[in-house]
């Protein structure tokens, strides 16, 4: 985990090999065990995250606690051809 403007955040960064995808599960699973949130919707949340894994470019993951939840965010082009890039929370999950 490291900090950022004082939130703690763990990364994942997933090659695009198909093999791997599965990855973006079990870090969700661990944070979802960490903050002590029920698994009611954690397949359909991986599912989704899942979804968002790149087959030509590796695809960089950011997991939070929030308050009594977990959050989990996608990097992404800022706009479309942008070098800038921001992220964007696609699954929450809370107790």
């Amino acid at each position: 985990m490291t900090e950022d403007h004082s939130q703690e955040y763990a990364y994942l960064r997933l090659p695009p090999d198909e093999e791997l995808r599965s990855c973006v599960g079990l870090v969700l699973a661990g944070m979802v065990a960490r903050a002590r949130v029920g698994v009611g919707g954690l397949e359909e949340a991986v599912e989704v995250l899942e979804g968002f894994h790149a087959a030509d470019t590796p695809t960089r993951f950011r997991f939070s606690l929030a308050g009594d939840g977990v959050l989990a965010e996608v990097e992404e082009p800022l706009d479309v051809g942008s070098a800038k890039m921001r992220w964007r929370t696609v699954v929450e999950l809370v107790s």
